[in-house]
């Protein structure tokens, strides 16, 4: 999905995204196609399209934020290649910003040129050749993406550079509590993959039934359309499915 971000001061916001073009037109496509197929299954009536617009609204809101998600997490675990590179050049005895002129380079051939923070990455070492401060471009990239890891990195080399500490030595420890937090996080996402993919054809399952019981048993669901109570009763139904499918990926949001 091709999408655009924010920008603040010219530079990318990873915490924003704005889908435009295509994917957008697919998005609120798909969206209005799950909303009017959700009000014809509950209601058969042209007067629930409110209904459509509000699920429709949710299924663009929610497949935003989902993809915000997944931009950070992708940064996320690519920064922690960018650490363990990092590492291994300043116990070469490189200096931090030669260190993260190294680590960028053995990013970019890892990734290709097109990776969102190898991108970062360039524009970090473009700007640190105008004598701006290593640390000041790491803690606006941890601003603008929103990836806490990030932040906590250029926190840490901020006070290891106003104090004067080992910077091997700091950088050694905070790639190690980073790298096992990051490392886990990915451990957690790989054992989730399942759970999600059934958690999608678990939801698709009631939409199907009623389908089916439309389709195969013809004048059984007609009591539950063109009157009060059956448009409550569908109401009820269709307020707990949404409430379970909120609190299915709420339990599948675990964060470390």
């Amino acid at each position: 999905m091709r999408e655009r971000k924010k920008k603040a001061g010219g530079k990318i916001r990873y915490d924003v995204c704005h889908l435009s073009g295509r994917a957008a037109v697919k998005t609120v496509m798909t969206g209005a196609g799950l909303g009017i197929f959700a009000a014809w299954i509950c209601y058969h009536s042209i007067l629930a399209l409110p209904v459509a617009a509000a699920i429709a609204w949710w299924y663009v809101s929610s497949g935003k934020k989902q993809q915000i998600i997944r931009q950070k997490n992708l940064l996320n675990y690519h920064f922690r290649d960018f650490l363990a590179s990092l590492h291994t050049a300043m116990l070469a005895g490189y200096s931090l910003e030669n260190s993260v002129k190294t680590a960028a380079s053995d990013l970019e051939k890892l990734y290709g040129s097109e990776d969102m923070l190898v991108r970062e990455l360039k524009n970090i070492v473009r700007e640190m050749n105008y004598q701006i401060p290593v640390e000041k471009l790491f803690s606006d990239l941890g601003m603008r993406s929103g990836v806490e890891d990030i932040r906590t990195f250029s926190e840490v080399i901020t006070v290891a550079k106003r104090t004067g500490g080992n910077m091997g030595q700091v950088l050694q420890n905070t790639w190690q509590t980073l790298g096992e937090k990051i490392d886990t996080r990915r451990e957690i996402d790989t054992m989730l993959t399942s759970r999600r993919y059934e958690q999608k054809i678990m939801s698709l399952m009631p939409a199907g039934i009623i389908l089916y019981l439309s389709v195969s048993f013809d004048g059984f669901m007609d009591v539950l359309y063109g009157n009060a109570a059956g448009a409550a009763v569908m109401t009820g139904c269709l307020a707990v499915y949404l409430s379970a499918l909120w609190l299915g990926r709420k339990m599948m949001d675990i964060r470390v």
